[in-house]
């Protein structure tokens, strides 16, 4: 069989901007960054050599009597499928991927070549989701946590400004400012008056009105989450990453670019070489037998 590596649409689905796709244990594709074709393929190649995945393969076709007829209960299950790895046979065509085996059946080897090209596919794929399906969930925990820590400080933050709002409260109480105070009446034309005023308004101006007020909307608030800053769009990601369904039908890690078929003669035995060695070896043979039996009767003849 002769294989490419996928075209985009078949792995289209696959690529999710702004989650990161671990390639391998030494290097990881940035955020957004496309899962390519070349990638795809790299991970199919390396899975058709997987030995996890031949014993898979032998297991669900029940192929372990036409590799072993001959098993015997000291045959052990690792050199059968040892066996089965040797037969697959990897190589470059003209820039494409071949994959043979050879067996004594050619029809049997047609549908192992095959069947194991799909089976592959079929694995890799819910490797890739996997992966995906990871880094999902990952992605999803970070911005729940995110949101959780916002709404925990948001927390702290109103009772921290219910604090300051009671304690100001109480020295407008105590001060008679019932409502709110202009500062600038009351800042009079001295150095100490200019230093008061570039500072920042005590909150007791409010007036012990204006802060009550504040106190009690702020107690009886519900929900932290509108004055939240950046809030909804955290949200908006946890929704966009929960509503991701992969359509798995429409992915595939290999472009076959020509199916696996049984050859026309068989590599082994070569019949035409065989017979060509036959007549040439029995000719040769054949005079050689000649010569020889004539010395023979010649050195009978000097003999007598």
């Amino acid at each position: 069989a002769l294989l490419l590596p996928p075209r985009a649409k078949d792995i289209q689905s696959m690529n999710i901007l702004g989650l990161q796709y671990k390639v391998d244990s030494q290097k990881e594709n940035t955020a957004g960054t496309s899962i390519t074709s070349n990638i795809v393929f790299s991970k199919f190649k390396q899975n058709i050599n997987s030995r996890t995945l031949h014993k898979k393969f032998i297991q669900e076709n029940g192929l372990m009597e036409l590799l072993a007829p001959d098993k015997t209960p000291e045959t052990r299950d690792e050199d059968i499928y040892l066996r089965f790895a040797e037969l697959i046979q990897l190589g470059d065509v003209k820039g494409s991927t071949s994959i043979s085996i050879e067996l004594h059946d050619a029809d049997i080897a047609v549908q192992w070549v095959n069947g194991l090209i799909e089976f592959v596919d079929r694995e890799t794929i819910a490797m890739l989701l996997d992966d995906l399906r990871n880094s999902i969930e990952n992605e999803l925990r970070n911005i729940e946590y995110t949101i959780a820590s916002k709404r925990l400080m948001a927390k702290q933050r109103r009772e921290d400004q219910i604090i300051r709002y009671e304690e100001a409260s109480t020295i407008a109480e105590n001060l008679g400012i019932k409502r709110r105070v202009d500062a600038t009446n009351i800042i009079q034309n001295t150095q100490m008056n200019v230093d008061i005023a570039t500072a920042t308004t005590p909150l007791y101006y409010l007036g012990l009105e204006a802060l009550s007020t504040e106190i009690s909307i702020l107690k009886n608030r519900k929900s932290d989450d509108p004055f939240i800053g950046g809030l909804r769009d955290l949200q908006e990601q946890l929704a966009l990453l929960r509503s991701i369904n992969f359509d798995q039908e429409k992915m595939t890690t290999v472009n076959i670019d020509q199916a696996a078929y049984p050859p026309k003669y068989p590599i082994k035995p070569n019949r035409r070489l065989i017979v060509s060695l036959t007549t040439v070896v029995g000719l040769f043979s054949g005079a050689f037998l000649a010569f020889f039996i004539e010395f023979i009767q010649n050195q009978r003849k000097k003999h007598s």
